[in-house]
């Protein structure tokens, strides 16, 4: 396996893709909940913490579940 192509964080944590060990995002902390959306700008990452009952998904997404429970949208 080959020299990753950016070096590691001192300190933190680092998003690394694993096509070309490219170091794409560092972040300082990682989120202290069970689930989390994360967002990137640039190389700098930031999360936002889910609760339980929230659902992720596109317009089509929740569109293809009305359609499938029987809602006509027009």
């Amino acid at each position: 396996m080959g020299e990753p192509q950016a070096e590691l964080p001192a300190t933190g944590y680092a998003v690394v893709r694993c096509c070309d060990q490219c170091v794409i995002a560092r972040f300082a902390e990682f989120p202290h909940c069970e689930r989390a959306l994360m967002y990137r700008y640039g190389d700098r990452i930031s999360f936002m913490p889910l609760q339980a009952d929230e659902i992720v998904g596109t317009l089509s997404l929740f569109t293809q579940m009305l359609e499938k429970a029987g809602y006509r949208l027009s």
